[in-house]
């Protein structure tokens, strides 16, 4: 089954994901802390300002009031001029900020401004300036006015004692600095996000370089095997990724030494053993048999003896696998190898009870060791002959796969049980404790001939039951040769007993 893509499965995704999401929250963190910082600084400065012309106009409003009880009592001018004059001396005598305006209403309309502002730039509706003629006491708001929106705070306005007719207004218009706290919110988010692209490269590029000995980790797990453990992850500096790797390091170096130990022992074994078995075998041949159970112990003996010379063989066969003349790779006829592999199979069954097909055969020249394939083949096979009953179809066959040349040896009997499948290449392995006859060790041969050749040996399915092992080696040609053809079938052909 095809894994389901996953975005977010690599540990350097995930901590560019983590990276980017931690940069995101701390830019719009800052990006709304300034906003909101200017939007308050904005309401402090406009809140202090209008705060200031109320209370100028209140000082101005008391001077004049009392002046005007201190006057004549002949005074011709009106309650409402008293007004006017009041709104137009304090709108007239104001140093004011760029966007602050003074407006004075008596009569429900405009009669004083501020030098600053004009009738058409105020533009006032005339429900807000009903609003503004009906207050009573101060009263603040926003409003939209011509010139943009704004906030004011309003207070009736009184003259010489007689009940106000008249509304001071002082107005800040805020359209232009909150414009201004726009686009400085939009500059920093633009900004923000060009941060942010460079970050996530960077913090790319980092989790990159932090997490490279992984990635030589990962890589050296996958070429390392049970035969070659050589390799080694470069690691500098210090922190924890370089400790593992060294930490890593270390336990190849241990078990490489072991390894290599193991390697020495069964080659040391197989050779000191061989002279006490020779020696037996010796002392055995010159036995005199007297009656039958001395031949009985004899054959007893000299089978166990076979059997332990046939051990010490294997294991040196073992040991040997790793040196670099284990294999004598040359050119070899793909097809003729196939037709010779099918034809000493038959050997392999002494009472030629089954029957082997040559299925197909590959074409072409390839650089392998034909001995050691040989020997790799008559081994399955030996083991087919071994666990099927009489009359089971063994087919053997060859075929190029890709760039790999591939052979096959199949059974038609009861196969091997799912559980045993992850065991039958182990060294010692059996499926059948109740057989002596058998090291253990003949797949484990096949597999090392195989590595040997940078090749593998998997066990397949096969339709109709049986067991079913492939031989995979490196498609390697010669230079003295053409490339070859790719794989033919071969036309079936019967090599044993029993041909239909």
């Amino acid at each position: 089954m095809t894994p389901r893509w996953r975005p977010f499965a690599s540990v350097r995704s995930r901590i560019l994901g983590w990276s980017v999401l931690l940069l995101t929250a701390a830019l719009a963190a800052s990006t709304v802390a300034m906003h909101v910082f200017l939007v308050r600084q904005l309401d402090g400065r406009v809140n202090a300002e209008l705060t200031h012309e109320i209370a100028e106009f209140r000082a101005l409003e008391a001077q004049l009031g009392g002046a005007a009880d201190g006057g004549s009592d002949g005074a011709a001018s009106a309650p409402a001029n008293s007004v006017t004059t009041l709104l137009r001396t304090r709108a007239g005598q104001a140093v004011l900020e760029r966007d602050t305006v003074l407006i004075g209403l008596a009569g429900g309309r405009i009669v004083a401004l501020s030098a600053n502002a004009s009738p058409a730039a105020i533009g006032a509706s005339p429900a807000l300036l009903a609003n503004w003629s009906a207050v009573t006491g101060l009263t603040g708001g926003t409003a939209q006015l011509a010139a943009g929106p704004a906030r004011y705070l309003a207070i009736p306005a009184r003259a010489g004692g007689t009940p106000g007719r008249g509304v001071f207004v002082a107005a800040v218009l805020t359209g232009r600095s909150q414009a201004g706290i726009t686009r400085m919110t939009q500059l920093q988010a633009e900004v923000g996000a060009i941060a942010l692209l460079l970050g996530s490269a960077m913090a790319w590029f980092a989790a990159g370089r932090v997490l490279r000995p992984v990635r030589d980790t990962t890589d050296l797990a996958r070429r390392i095997t049970d035969t070659d453990i050589s390799g080694r992850i470069s690691s500098r500096g210090r922190g924890e990724i370089s400790e593992l790797a060294h930490t890593l390091n270390r336990m190849l170096d241990r078990l490489e030494a072991a390894l290599t130990a193991q390697r020495r022992f069964l080659a040391d074994a197989g050779h000191e053993l061989r002279t006490p078995i020779t020696i037996i075998q010796g002392n055995l041949d010159t036995l005199a048999v007297t009656g039958d159970e001395d031949a009985k112990t004899l054959a007893i003996v000299a089978d166990e003896l076979t059997r332990m010379t046939r051990l010490v063989d294997e294991l040196t066969l073992l040991a040997s696998s790793e040196r670099p003349d284990f294999l004598r790779p040359q050119p070899t006829d793909l097809a003729e190898l196939t037709a010779s592999l099918a034809a000493k199979a038959r050997a392999l069954d002494a009472l030629d009870e089954r029957r082997f097909l040559l299925v197909s055969a590959a074409s072409g020249i390839a650089v392998l060791d034909p001995q050691r394939i040989t020997q790799a083949v008559m081994q399955l096979v030996g083991n087919a002959v071994a666990h099927t009953p009489a009359g089971t179809v063994i087919e053997i066959g060859s075929a190029i796969a890709g760039s790999s040349v591939e052979f096959l040896v199949a059974d038609h009997g009861p196969g091997i049980a799912p559980e045993f499948r992850k065991r039958v290449f182990e060294r010692f392995a059996r499926l059948d404790a109740r057989r002596t006859s058998g090291t253990g060790l003949g797949l484990s041969i096949v597999a090392a001939i195989c590595a040997a050749h940078d090749g593998s040996v998997r066990l397949t399915d096969r339709p109709g039951g049986g067991a079913a092992f492939c031989l995979s080696i490196p498609l390697r040609r010669s230079q003295a040769h053409s490339a070859g053809q790719d794989f033919a079938p071969a036309r079936l052909v019967t090599v044993g007993r029993g041909a239909p």
